[in-house]
């Protein structure tokens, strides 16, 4: 049996075997790529470790904001107060603010990957003269059920979907510190003309 260039399958085969790539190669190809944008997605806070801020004035409180994931995420959390921005906390990052007394409003969200939703959150905290307030952000991988009349299907969960969801939770002084000891501060973009 001829090919259709006219060669014999044996010759064929030889020719072309030369000009194939090893089978592994293009999984051991693939295995790099993939470290490579995991290493990029998972590296570590790069801010200064944590260190306490002075106490607050007596016209003002003061607000400890941190991330810990427990296992770590690789989104990253876009964090407003009354709507203005304080950052994006990846796992193990933290900020304090002082504000000014009264009610604030605190909006977490994130976008995760793949198959994953949005996910946000909202939270009101007063805060008093002198007042020194610790929020704690995580977030959580959760399952929950499809809305009725869609068809929503993901491998073991038929009928539900996975989301990563923001969780934000007033925690007490001395369990924020010991959470506080293992971050670093939030880096802050570069001035522009420094």
């Amino acid at each position: 049996m001829r090919r259709p260039n006219g060669t014999t399958p044996d010759a064929w085969t030889k020719r072309h075997r030369d000009l194939m790539p090893v089978p592994g190669i293009w999984t051991a190809v693939y295995l790099v790529v993939l470290v490579c944008i995991a290493t990029a997605c998972t590296k570590p806070p790069s801010g200064p470790p944590f260190e306490s801020a002075p106490p607050p004035p007596d016209h003002a409180g003061r607000l400890y904001l941190y991330r810990s994931d427990q296992p770590g995420s690789l989104a990253s959390v876009r964090v407003t107060i009354d709507g203005l921005e304080v950052g994006r906390f990846r796992n193990n990052e933290y900020e304090t603010l002082e504000l000014s007394i009264g009610e604030h409003h605190l909006r977490a969200g994130m976008r995760g990957f793949g198959l994953l939703a949005w996910g946000w959150n909202n939270h009101r905290f007063p805060l008093g003269p002198g007042d020194t307030v610790y929020l704690r952000i995580s977030v959580r991988l959760t399952e929950h059920s499809a809305p009725q009349g869609r068809d929503l299907e993901i491998a073991g969960r038929p009928g539900g979907a996975a989301s990563e969801n923001v969780f934000i939770l007033r925690v007490s002084a001395e369990e924020a510190l010991s959470d506080l000891a293992l971050t670093t501060r939030l880096p802050r973009p570069e001035t522009v003309g420094k």
